[in-house]
């Protein structure tokens, strides 16, 4: 009779330091952050020149360049009010490091802080819109902003329209979230 394969442990640890040693030596290969813009580079370029007038010539071409660049979109510029916002707008999805926030490493690997008046986003308060009970007992509910999240865990009591929501970004990607005063329970953004 034939035996059952057996995992090794020791081949899964190995297995496992060697991914944990190659993905941080990819990402360092990588790039930081990503090259920057050539409208910027131009301008910045400039500042390195001693003569007056051509320092002045070169920050009128560069400006000219990138006062091109942001009306034929190819650059976008984002004041910190529109850059909360989308993060505000984004909050409980699962994306990608884009490096679109500031968020970008910098050459040592460090993600930049955030200002000092400015704290991680890491909780969203809202108020309930619109509520769904779904399937097991599970709550499919719309907040102000027009985001949907799904409760997983069967709630009693559901909201109702216009209670307070308070939902916080938990370990490992999850979240909890919190409808007035109630314990809070695990839930995820669905739209």
């Amino acid at each position: 009779m034939a035996r059952p394969a057996r995992v090794r442990p020791i081949g899964n640890a190995v297995l496992a330091a060697g991914l944990l040693v190659a993905i941080p030596a990819q990402a360092q290969d990588s790039g930081a952050g990503g090259p920057q813009p050539a409208a910027l580079r131009d301008l910045q370029a400039c500042r390195s020149l001693s003569d007056n007038a051509r320092r002045l010539a070169c920050y009128d071409a560069a400006a000219e360049n990138l006062s091109r660049s942001v009306e034929t979109r190819e650059l976008l510029v984002l004041d910190k009010q529109e850059v909360r916002k989308t993060r505000r707008s984004l909050f409980g999805f699962a994306l990608p490091n884009l490096s679109l926030f500031g968020d970008r490493p910098d050459a040592a690997g460090k993600k930049d802080k955030p200002d000092a008046g400015e704290e991680a986003f890491t909780e969203l308060t809202s108020k309930v819109v619109t509520v769904t009970v779904v399937p097991r007992g599970y709550v499919r509910f719309t907040i102000e902003d027009g985001a949907v999240w799904q409760t997983s865990e069967p709630i009693t009591f559901p909201p109702k329209a216009g209670e307070a929501v308070t939902i916080r970004k938990a370990a490992l990607g999850s979240y909890f979230i919190r409808f007035g005063k109630a314990r809070a329970v695990k839930g995820m953004r669905v739209g």
